[in-house]
């Protein structure tokens, strides 16, 4: 018996020492205080209502108004204007028409009633001048003398991945 006990004693002691010839030198090092912070996606207008007050528009007639958009926010945006009616009528708003260029390149061409602009890219803290130029054909008739359009520009930036 007292022979089995040593052979057990002398098996753990095998085995722990092998474990131990297993082992590998280790260390540790910290680096403190790391902060990871969200941008941010921000874009307002100038100016920041009625940048399209026309008063007197006549049959043939174009009539050019600026808008600036500025991103405002520390990411990078991809910028698209649209229009949509608020109240007026309906047949002279579809009769008008809408150029918009942007550092001198037609980012829309069309209806004002359908106005999407392509994409403007736009990096952190720039400002883009947008000019409208918004016209009535020369085909309109008298039926449209007086009518009147109120539509908000909507302005949509998304980040740029």
């Amino acid at each position: 018996m007292m022979k089995k006990i040593v052979m057990f004693v002398v098996a753990c002691y095998a085995v722990l020492t092998v474990g131990a010839a297993g082992a590998y030198f280790t260390s540790q090092s910290q680096t403190a205080e790391n902060i990871i912070k969200a941008g941010s996606v921000a874009i307002s207008t100038e100016p920041t209502s009625a940048a399209l007050n026309i008063e007197t528009m006549a049959p043939g007639a174009t009539i050019t108004q600026p808008m600036t958009v500025v991103n405002n926010g520390n990411l990078p945006v991809s910028v698209v204007v649209t229009a949509a009616k608020k109240a007026g009528i309906t047949e002279f708003y579809e009769a008008l028409t809408c150029r918009v260029i942007a550092d001198g390149v037609a980012v829309y061409d069309g209806r004002l009633s359908a106005l999407r602009t392509t994409p403007l890219q736009m990096s952190p803290g720039t400002r883009t001048q947008l000019q409208f130029a918004v016209g009535l054909p020369a085909t309109a008739g008298n039926e449209l003398a007086g009518d009147y359009a109120k539509l908000t520009l909507y302005v949509d930036a998304e980040q740029v991945n």
